[in-house]
């Protein structure tokens, strides 16, 4: 019973690990693509020229075709 629940115990860590890494991972982005975006949609209330948002959209889109191919190809 007690390795039943060591391995038990082992994998939740291992899990509890797993995501705090990858939600660390993902946070800077989330953050920076709304700073970014807001920023740029400021820009172009003052400055309707400039498109500044659109252009930092599609930067946010070339960083985003490697993830969104993985899941393509995963799901």
């Amino acid at each position: 019973m007690s390795d039943w629940f060591k391995k038990m115990l082992l994998n939740r860590l291992l899990y509890m690990a797993l995501l705090f890494v990858v939600c660390v991972g993902i946070f800077p982005f989330v953050f920076l693509f709304a700073l970014t975006m807001w920023i740029g949609d400021t820009v172009d209330k003052f400055s309707p020229n400039t498109k500044l948002a659109a252009k930092i959209e599609r930067v946010w889109d070339l960083i985003g075709t490697p993830y969104d191919r993985l899941v393509k190809l995963v799901g």
